[in-house]
């Protein structure tokens, strides 16, 4: 291995306000903003390698260049003018900026922090406090103030947000120091900047009042009550509430029994059946404790749905309800130690401070102690983790425990756990109603659309009930057009101090760095959901590495698991997922990568051999998929997403990828009679194929020989073959020799349904010949069976029946179970014209046998419409009708003229077979006019036969 290069000392930076930079002793010209834009986001990834692409997304995602990556080294190059020597290097894999940690501001505010948390814990005051001051001195105005860019506009919010908790940690120390009066100023100034933020309001209220300002302190509380009320419709949380109390008790003793539940607000809809379970689990019983854990997503309403029970069981645990917030989730605040809850918990039962142990565990004893016998109820709010709440369980079966978190405490031993959702639309079209009014919620389609624009999500819902209300002339449609901007949806669901992107990034917060990357990755995901090979690959970490993380993000509440395995996003979380920044053009490759490599091996499970070529091998781990079942399985979960996938990639200009992810996903859909899909994925592939500039033909004629082959059956032989002689014509004359095989085959095959005439033998015939001289048996078995059809519909069946029994030979010599069941189908047709139909019975019966194994809907159309023909030679009509109508069945959903066509000739030669001349009669003239689109005389002549022999019957 070789050394890691030196980082460079002779350079200094600081983000933590307007970008400056020093070289020993000399500030730098850091040039123009762009410019500076670009050293900050590498200062940001310090040491750390990043790609042009990732330069392009981070630096110019406001007004990305037409040049895309190019525009880098040019910048990169004035950048190293400005710099000293040797700090920008370049490698293979992109760009680094060499630093040293001590000479980033933010670096030195962060050892800081981490040295003030530390000593705090070790009980030194003082010394806490002066390092988290130091801290805060490495900040001079607003973090990366004026440069442009969303990336770095999100690193502001959040070194801003940063920067406010660690001050109230210092606040905090202040209080405790005893230097309250000191104070008084600096939180004032704090207030009136931001008088939604309730701790800093709490902070000032305790300053005031420690320093004999009582009446100043209340005065704070109502300020501060009005504010909230009035901009955000909420009463004071438990933190500021339980200040004011003490103020106007004066640290009165409390009474053993109290009712601490919060205001739980005047809107509450949609939450009768969880009301209902949490009410009827939390009733004691003499068996033991009820403990209830509520968890959910941010904003989802956890707390409102706690102390709605809580209050609804009043009647219940009559000698009290308590509340407390544990703070697992609050800006600018740790959450509550076991210990100082229990502290707070046991005063709330009127324990004097001298009868409080210091030691946790005898802590929680004297709690179970106190609690004997009564009949309490105790919510512990907004709790981090189980851990945290374990101290705080009651003993006594009389009491019960109702807890709410983020996360689901599955360490907790719960007796019963509610999993809360977001509301229904009705309910959460109530909660929009009850917020506005009637009158201005009256356009139900507007009201529709923004609680569907808000996810469901109360949260979001209050948040945009709030806007509607205090802004008079706006109307609900209004409001739904500016939440229908989807970039700016977010910011619209968001306040200066609360709201959507505030609650998720507190979410956020809390998990470990490898959660957050793949949270982060997830939002560039365009798929509607992810399985953890997916995952894995645009982590580009192992499966069962990716396994864990995805049901870490799901035990956080950050991702939703509604089917065992898989994982996706609420619509608002996927939205603040892709606003942190993560390069989508790279997440999307991988993606990319791992689909096209899982579906060629669907697809060579399913048909038994490789329909798509690729050139190189998986960047990721692939699942195992052997059998034609597990190639289908796949393609039904993962198709979707798939093609949503190929958007992507066609959107972001990846063409390569695009056309070849087209391919070999359009096999699938070909397989399944997804038409509308097919044809999308190939039409993507087409558009990509012509675009990709390292291409001289080849690829497009791939892309056009899949659209003539899989499109024949819905839109008729004769209009494929156009795209198939397109396709002849781009393939160079030195191309793949098996593609021009393959072309040759299709364009045999397409001429033969046109009229079987001597020009598509010619073409087969040169097929056959390509493949025998590339030695490619499963395309030779393929041309054989394109030849078995041809003299077929030349009414030539002992000649079809041996050209078709040659390509059955080949097929399983080449181990191409795909194409047996087609090859079947016409061996049995070929017997039934022989008059051979004991032996046709037996072999349709296997071709329907294969076609049910591979999902092979076209073949399987063709098995049941023949078998519909054999049954009713041995007069086994009621099987024959079934299997002929099942066959109609498919083919319709299909939609394929050519099987339709096949299916109701046969359900029509069924019928009248059975005597039943009027039913047959409108399936013989479907079939004639379909027979005449398509130009086939020799159905032609079976359809008019049919019809006049059902006039004779008549």
């Amino acid at each position: 291995m070789g050394e890691t290069p030196a980082v460079t000392y002779n350079l200094r930076l600081a983000l933590l306000g307007p970008l400056r930079g020093w070289s020993g002793g000399e500030a730098l010209d850091l040039g123009p903003g762009r410019l500076q834009a670009l050293l900050a986001v590498l200062a940001l990834r310090a040491n750390q390698v990043v790609s042009a692409d990732e330069l392009v997304e981070l630096v110019w995602s406001d007004a990305p260049p037409s040049t895309g990556a190019k525009i880098v080294p040019p910048y990169v190059y004035r950048l190293r003018k400005l710099l000293p020597e040797d700090v920008v290097t370049r490698g293979r894999d992109g760009y680094s900026l060499r630093l040293d940690p001590e000479a980033l501001d933010l670096s030195r505010f962060e050892q800081l922090v981490t040295a003030g948390q530390s000593a705090r814990q070790d009980g030194e005051l003082d010394t806490a406090a002066a390092r988290l001051s130091e801290a805060l001195a490495q900040f001079h105005g607003e973090p990366l103030s004026g440069l442009a860019g969303h990336y770095l506009a999100v690193q502001r919010h959040r070194l801003t947000e940063r920067r406010l908790k660690v001050l109230a940690e210092r606040i905090d120390l202040d209080l405790d120091r005893g230097r309250s009066a000191d104070l008084v100023p600096e939180l004032v100034e704090l207030v009136d900047e931001d008088p939604l933020r309730e701790q800093f309001a709490g902070q000032l209220m305790l300053a005031y009042w420690r320093s004999g300002r009582s009446s100043e302190a209340l005065e704070t509380y109502g300020r501060v009550r009005r504010e909230l009320v009035d901009q955000l419709g909420v009463e004071p949380g438990p933190y500021l509430r339980e200040i004011h109390q003490r103020i106007l008790h004066n640290e009165a003793p409390r009474p053993a029994v109290r009712d601490e539940l919060p205001y739980d607000g005047s809107t509450f809809v949609g939450r009768e059946r969880e009301l209902g379970e949490v009410v009827t689990a939390l009733s004691p019983t003499s068996t033991g404790l009820p403990v209830v854990a509520i968890d959910g997503m941010a904003g989802v309403g956890k707390t409102a749905l706690a102390v709605r029970a809580a209050r609804r069981l009043a009647d219940v645990y009559t000698d009290g309800r308590l509340f407390i917030d544990l703070h697992g989730y609050t800006p600018g605040r740790e959450p509550v130690p076991p210990a100082e809850a229990l502290d707070r918990l046991l005063r709330t039962l009127g324990v004097t401070p001298d009868r409080i142990p210091a030691d946790l565990e005898e802590r929680a004893a004297l709690w179970r102690s106190e609690l004997a016998g009564r009949r309490v109820l105790i919510v512990l709010d907004n709790a981090p983790d189980g851990t945290a709440v374990g101290p705080l369980l009651a003993g006594s079966p009389t009491c019960g425990v109702l807890v709410t978190s983020r996360r689901q405490l599955t360490e907790l031993d719960a007796t019963a756990r509610v999993a809360l959702d977001v509301l229904d639309p009705r309910a959460a079209e109530e909660l929009l109603t009850a917020m506005v009014g009637p009158e201005q919620a009256a356009d139900s389609d507007a009201a529709a659309a923004v609680v569907g624009y808000c996810g469901y999500l109360p949260l979001a819902i209050r948040v945009a009930g709030s806007r509607l209300r205090h802004r008079p002339s706006w109307t609900v449609e209004h409001l739904s057009s500016r939440l229908g901007a989807q970039d700016r949806r977010l910011a619209e669901l968001s306040t200066a101090s609360g709201g959507v992107s505030p609650a998720f990034a507190l979410s956020y917060e809390h998990l470990s760095a490898d959660e957050q990357r793949l949270f982060r990755l997830l939002g560039q995901v365009t798929a509607q959901d992810v399985e953890p090979y997916a995952a894995a690959a645009v982590a580009e970490v192992e499966p069962t590495t990716a396994e864990d993380l995805l049901e870490r993000l799901v035990d956080a509440n950050l991702l939703l698991e509604l089917r065992s395995g898989r994982f996706q996003f609420h619509d608002l979380l996927r939205q603040y997922a892709r606003s942190l920044g993560e390069p989508e053009t790279d997440t999307t490759e991988r993606l990319a990568d791992y689909y096209l490599h899982a579906a060629a091996e669907a697809g060579a499970a399913i048909f038994g051999t490789r329909m798509t070529e690729i050139p190189s091998p998986a960047m990721a781990t692939l699942p195992s998929l052997e059998t034609p079942a597990d190639g289908l399985a796949w393609g039904d979960a993962e198709g979707t997403n798939v093609l949503a996938t190929l958007r992507r990639t066609d959107a972001l200009g990846l063409d390569e990828a695009t056309w070849r992810l087209g391919l070999a996903i359009a096999t699938y859909f070909y397989q399944r009679a997804r038409p509308d899909e097919m044809d999308e994925a190939l039409e993507l592939a087409l558009g990509a194929a012509r675009r990709d500039p390292a291409d001289n033909g080849e690829a497009e004629a791939r892309v056009l020989l899949s659209v003539g082959s899989l499109g024949r059956y819905r839109q008729g032989a004769e209009q494929s073959l156009r795209p198939l002689r397109e396709a002849l014509d781009r393939l160079p004359p030195t191309g793949d020799l098996v593609l021009r095989g393959r072309l040759l085959a299709a364009l045999g095959y397409t001429q033969a349904k046109v009229s079987p005439d001597d020009e598509a033998l010619r073409f087969l015939q040169e097929a056959l010949e390509v493949a025998r001289r590339v030695g490619n048996a499963s395309l030779e078995s393929r041309v054989l069976a394109y030849i078995g059809v041809t003299h077929g519909d030349r009414l030539e069946f002992a000649d079809a029946l041996a050209a078709y029994e040659d390509g059955l030979r080949l097929a399983k010599k080449a181990g191409d179970d795909g194409v047996q069941p087609e090859v079947l189908n016409g061996i049995g047709e070929c017997l039934l014209e022989l008059d051979r139909v004991d032996e046709a019975l037996d072999v349709l019966t296997t071709a329907r046998t294969l076609g049910v194994e591979r999902g092979a809907d076209y073949s399987l159309i063709y098995s049941l419409a023949f078998l519909s023909t054999a049954y009713s030679r041995h007069g086994r009509w009621t099987e024959a009708q079934e299997v002929a109508r099942e066959a109609l069945r498919l083919a319709m959903d299909s939609g394929s003229r050519q099987s339709e066509l096949n299916a109701r000739l046969r359900l029509a030669q069924t019928l009248l077979a059975y005597g039943d001349p009027e039913q047959a009669r409108p399936h013989f003239v479907r079939a004639l006019d379909l027979a005449l689109d398509e130009g086939q005389e020799s159905v032609i002549g079976a359809a008019a036969a049919g019809l006049a022999d059902c006039d004779r019957s008549a």
